[in-house]
């Protein structure tokens, strides 16, 4: 049964005056507002219909036009289907009649009440459709009104509405769209991970792949002179207004609308940097020089303004290794990686940095050349948008199931849930049980499983409409490929790591993400993942204890873990960044993150 996703707005009844048809197109504004507005608890009435959540990135000013049916580009996925001879990208599974099969079934018969989870597809054709829209009109998002939980009404149940789209990837996705034409998919289901994949790092809608821009000041904070944090602030507010022209203005085109956001690299420069510069020295000096090269790598360099720190600082105090040194960024952002190569190609014409770097315009997930040498390997704020697969847990015995999102013919969005879980995600459940073997799930506090089981039956039991199903855990799989990849490619790194152990404003679960997107200066948080792909950033906090023991279980190395304060007092020059009264930003601010080092 699809997921009523918990959208901007609270979930709404069905009332006739917005009663949308299946596969009807016509939807406005004003019937958006109606379901913002209504309180009220979704329910089901009538035979073989039920009404189901559909997320919508936002409610448009202006309804779409009713066109002609629209062209469509067929493409074949997958393995050999031995039956037709055609591709198929999924593994044989039980038929709905096996006990393998979902064990929470309908509450009520005739189709008025459903389960939330459903068991793995059976086989289908594998077609997925790129729907080519009118490049002429482009719907003009109003981020005044929130994404909003839509009604609708089905004709089919929930597990031929999941069964009768293909799996497809976010590589393959990306492999299918084109510059030219960057339509997002339709027709297509796609695991938790691979949508929020897709949803950032498309190379043609992606977040990370539109409108990017990273703060940076036009000089240094001269910290002497400022006399406390809130004058700190002051002034940091005041230097935004270089941007306030590009972020204000509205765009003509919604894919353009730009996106801003600060790092500690760019606002405590060059300090910050020195800090790091001065860890990787220390550490290369002790236990590699001068037997090896100092070989660094940064996976998201942002601006480069990390690398130029680095390169500064080791330069003017360890010429030396300065000549020993090689630096080398993984950006998956192509804007980001121009960025980064014009600003060092300023400094290469003054300071002579050419032979010290390279630029990688790839993801670390497809990285294939080995790396036999020693190596310092950087990740700042990059574990943050590794994507998560959603899992929810049956409210009778515990058993995880595993989250697809399906994208139907009209771009909407549900939630759908199997017991079959896929390679990573399975991996992931054995190696926390492995690294973590004291670790109770019903004992840890916030988890879906911390609530007692009579406690969750007697939800269902008063509810006969509610899903059988704990609300999500985000489990980070996409962390467990990049130890992997680390690991087999790097084999001899020393990983620095650093990122958010909390966020605030997150979306409802366990370890769930932050879902964002700034608009005219103003940060807009929504309420679900499922959003239209590209607009928003998906961040997800990082639990520093799991990540430190998957990494010694992955990579056979010891990790430790430091606070965001604890670390700067050790490696930074303090004195630099302290204001009159003593305090001092770089270490006060940042508290909700920490390093993770080997």
């Amino acid at each position: 049964m699809p997921l009523r996703v918990p959208a901007a707005a609270e979930l709404v009844s069905r009332v006739p005056r917005i009663r949308l048809g299946a596969g009807s197109q016509k939807w406005t504004r004003r019937a958006a507002l109606r379901c913002h507005n209504d309180g009220s608890k979704a329910f089901r009435r009538g035979r073989k219909q039920f009404s189901t959540s559909w997320a919508r990135t936002d409610a448009f000013k202006e309804e779409p036009p009713v066109t002609q049916k629209p062209q469509t580009t067929k493409v074949q996925i997958g393995e050999i289907d031995p039956k037709n001879g055609k591709q198929s990208s999924r593994p044989s599974v039980p038929s709905k009649s096996s006990t393998s099969a979902l064990r929470a079934t309908s509450k009520l018969k005739g189709g008025h009440g459903a389960s939330l989870a459903i068991p793995l597809k059976e086989k289908i054709e594998d077609e997925v459709e790129l729907v080519k829209g009118d490049k002429k009109k482009h719907p003009t998002h109003d981020y005044s009104v929130r994404p909003t939980t839509y009604v609708h009404l089905a004709e089919e149940d929930d597990y031929a509405i999941f069964k009768k789209y293909p799996t497809i990837t976010s590589s393959r996705v990306a492999e299918l769209t084109s510059a030219k034409d960057p339509q997002r998919p339709k027709k297509v289901s796609m695991l938790t991970r691979d949508f929020i994949d897709d949803s950032l790092y498309n190379p043609h809608y992606g977040y990370f792949a539109r409108q990017a821009m990273i703060y940076s000041p036009e000089k240094p904070f001269e910290y002497s002179k400022i006399k406390n944090p809130d004058e700190f602030v002051n002034e940091w507010s005041l230097s935004y207004k270089r941007y306030d022209k590009i972020l204000e203005k509205k765009p003509e085109d919604p894919d353009s609308i730009p996106q801003l956001w600060h790092t500690p690299t760019e606002l405590f420069q060059p300090y910050y940097g020195q800090g790091i510069a001065r860890y990787l020295l220390l550490n290369y000096l002790v236990s590699l020089y001068p037997y090896h090269d100092l070989v660094i790598y940064e996976v998201g360099g942002g601006n480069g303004t990390l690398m130029l720190n680095i390169l500064d600082y080791i330069r003017e105090t360890h010429p030396d290794v300065y000549e020993r040194t090689r630096y080398n960024i993984i950006e998956i952002s192509g804007a980001l990686a121009d960025k980064q190569a014009n600003h060092l190609r300023a400094k290469l014409e003054s300071q002579g940095f050419s032979d010290k770097v390279r630029i990688y315009n790839k993801s670390i997930f497809d990285w294939t050349t080995d790396v036999p040498e020693p190596c310092f390997f950087i990740a700042l704020e990059v574990f943050d948008n590794f994507a998560h697969d959603a899992i929810r847990y049956n409210h009778i015995d515990n058993k995880p199931y595993q989250g697809y999102v399906v994208v139907n013919d009209m771009g909407d969005f549900e939630e759908h849930y199997t017991p079959e879980l896929d390679y990573w995600a399975e991996r992931f459940m054995n190696l926390r049980k492995e690294v973590l073997p004291d670790l109770n799930l019903t004992k840890l506090r916030g988890h879906p499983l911390s609530t007692l089981p009579l406690l969750r039956r007697m939800k269902t039991m008063i509810n006969p409409l509610a899903h059988d199903l704990t609300p999500p855990e985000y489990i980070p799989t996409r962390y467990i490929q990049f130890l992997e990849n680390l690991n087999k490619k790097f084999p001899e790194h020393r990983l620095l790591a650093s990122d958010f152990t909390y966020l605030p404003n997150s979306i409802k679960g366990y370890n769930s993400p932050v879902v964002q997107v700034m608009l005219r200066k103003q940060m807009i948080t929504v309420e679900t993942y499922m959003v239209l792909q590209g607009y928003f950033d998906i961040l997800f906090p990082t639990d520093f204890e799991l990540a430190a023991a998957l990494y010694a279980k992955i990579c056979g190395r010891v990790a430790t873990v430091a606070t965001h304060s604890s670390f700067l007092e050790q490696w930074a020059d303090l004195e630099a960044t302290n204001t009159k009264d003593g305090e001092n930003p770089m270490v006060s601010f940042y508290q909700n993150a920490a390093f993770l080092c080997t």
